[in-house]
């Protein structure tokens, strides 16, 4: 892609932006001028020279979002570069498209990845000019990208249902896009987005879009919530609200991990009943499990609700969005340890993504209208809710998971032996993060880099709940089993079973990899 360095400075400055939200991730120390000039080159260059797939069967470019996790924390220059050629090896080239895409045939090539390119030219083009919350909006929230003909006798485009799709990597791609403050990332979002087929139609109703036909006025709110956001004075008091005491009681809707437990208890949703144990062989369990049960799914997401006028209300669902993925994949891994094929933790591939894209929910809602953010968050959920389904539906013994799974970090490898009057020289990790964060760094896997600065995140923001701040969940028709044990423990506990799982390389252990069943968590 020929772009003028001009162009390429704008989608990439040398700086990214600051975090749109004080409930964004704030970046760790070790940020230099030297790093941020090599992030730069590195985007820059990645931008112009692969393909968003690097094959034929739509595997997804992971070198920005490797490159953006471990910059946030603080990897010098050589490691960027070292993690960037790390992924040149097995890069598919950019390519020209057929022809280049405009308003009139935008609609013509969606789902096909020959024309990449030029929707990236397209979206760039529209970033620049609109900046990235309309063309956001435009693109992929109005009713014209998901539910009106784009021309006579032409299917909707559908533009929210690609942007979830793909394990929800269009939605990851963009999310980086609004947490860092660049435009490219945001095109390159986009254009993955308008290049992935969709996939669960039936999670994105057309009846979420008709409601938008009607609020014209709610879309201009959505830079005046972007700029709300970027100014701290402002919402400073806001967050702390977001954080505090307010959030310690249920908010509106039924909590997710209440419908979670209604879930788990519901006989004609286990692995058996929907027939996910003997599955033909090109068969797709997620498709499955809509085909069976959607309406399930859809009625949950009209229980759980989410007021997006309501600041704290939307701060409150997202963190339930938070605790959901990581008990799935946390607790869910922790209980499918004896089908992982390793009698170890259980680090399923397809729940990492549930927590890596959880992670950027306050970014993107901090650039979009209260409409959108409502639309966004409901499909999100029924999307996690669908995939969470179609993995077997591993139970969640929170209890048994809390008794066995230690809230402190056996970090492998020789330890310091600390001076007469270090403070409890016992405890040569008294941070558990450090270490951790630290071995992450090395560690080649992109994925994981990008889960351990997610649940770093999320203890950062909710480390202090403590023991019995979800007990109310224990209580009423559908009780979460052991929810009185839920704590901000969680993340760290979850984060030691994986990088146990991935291997403290940096401490001298092998190198290990993610769990990739394709049958789920069945037994």
């Amino acid at each position: 892609m020929n772009t003028p360095t001009e162009t390429l400075d704008a989608l990439f400055p040398i700086v990214p932006g600051p975090p749109p939200s004080p409930l964004s991730p704030s970046r760790l120390p070790g940020i230099t001028h030297e790093s941020s000039a090599a992030l730069q080159k590195l985007l820059q260059e990645n931008h112009k020279k692969w393909h968003i797939f690097f094959n034929d069967k739509g595997f997804h470019n992971h070198v920005s979002h490797h490159l953006l996790a471990i910059y946030y924390l603080g990897a010098r220059a050589p490691l960027l570069e070292a993690a960037y050629d790390a992924h040149v090896s097995y890069m598919r080239p950019a390519f020209e498209s057929p022809e280049s895409i405009d308003e009139q045939n935008f609609h013509e090539h969606l789902g096909d990845e020959r024309f990449y390119n030029s929707y990236l030219e397209f979206f760039s083009s529209a970033v620049l000019e609109k900046g990235a919350e309309a063309t956001i909006e435009e693109y992929v929230f109005s009713p014209k990208a998901n539910i009106l003909p784009p021309a006579s006798g032409k299917q909707p485009m559908h533009m929210l249902n690609r942007f979830l799709a793909g394990l929800l990597h269009p939605l990851i791609h963009t999310g980086y896009g609004a947490e860092f403050g660049l435009l490219g990332m945001v095109a390159e979002g986009l254009a993955q987005t308008a290049v992935h087929r969709p996939g669960a139609l039936v999670l994105t109703p057309p009846s979420l879009f008709e409601y938008a036909l009607a609020t014209s006025s709610d879309r201009a709110s959505a830079s005046i919530s972007r700029l709300t956001s970027l100014l701290p004075s402002l919402v400073v008091d806001k967050a702390q609200s977001m954080l505090g005491t307010t959030l310690s009681s249920p908010q509106k809707g039924v909590h997710a991990l209440t419908i979670v437990s209604r879930l788990l208890h519901d006989p004609t949703l286990s692995a058996f009943a929907l027939g996910l144990t003997n599955l033909d062989e090109n068969e797709l369990p997620l498709q499955h499990v809509l085909h069976l049960r959607s309406t399930a799914i859809l009625e949950a997401a009209d229980e759980w609700g989410v007021d997006a006028t309501n600041a704290e209300n939307v701060a409150a669902k997202i963190e339930e969005l938070i605790w959901m993925n990581v008990v799935f994949y946390g607790v869910g891994g922790w209980v499918g340890r004896k089908s992982s094929g390793t009698g170890e933790f259980n680090a399923d591939f397809f729940f990492v993504h549930l927590v890596t894209s959880v992670l950027f929910l306050h970014s993107l809602v901090a650039h979009l209208s209260p409409t959108s953010t409502a639309v966004l968050l409901r499909t999100y959920f029924t999307n996690s809710l669908a995939l969470y389904l179609s993995r077997g539906r591993p139970a969640l013994p929170i209890r048994e998971f809390y008794d066995a799974a230690p809230d402190t970090l056996r970090v492998p490898g020789a330890h310091p032996d600390p001076a007469t009057g270090a403070l409890v020289p016992a405890d040569t990790s008294p941070n558990d993060w450090l270490p951790l964060l630290q071995t992450t760094l090395m560690h080649p896997d992109d994925h994981l880099c990008k889960l351990q600065r997610a649940l770093a995140h999320f203890s950062a923001l909710y480390g202090t709940r403590g023991r019995g701040h979800f007990k109310h969940l224990e209580e009423g028709a559908h009780p979460l089993e052991g929810a009185e044990r839920l704590d901000g423990t969680l993340f760290v506990r979850v984060a030691g079973l994986t990088a146990d799982r991935l291997g403290w390389i940096r401490e001298g252990e092998e190198k290990k990899g993610w769990d990739f069943a394709s049958d789920g968590f069945f037994e």
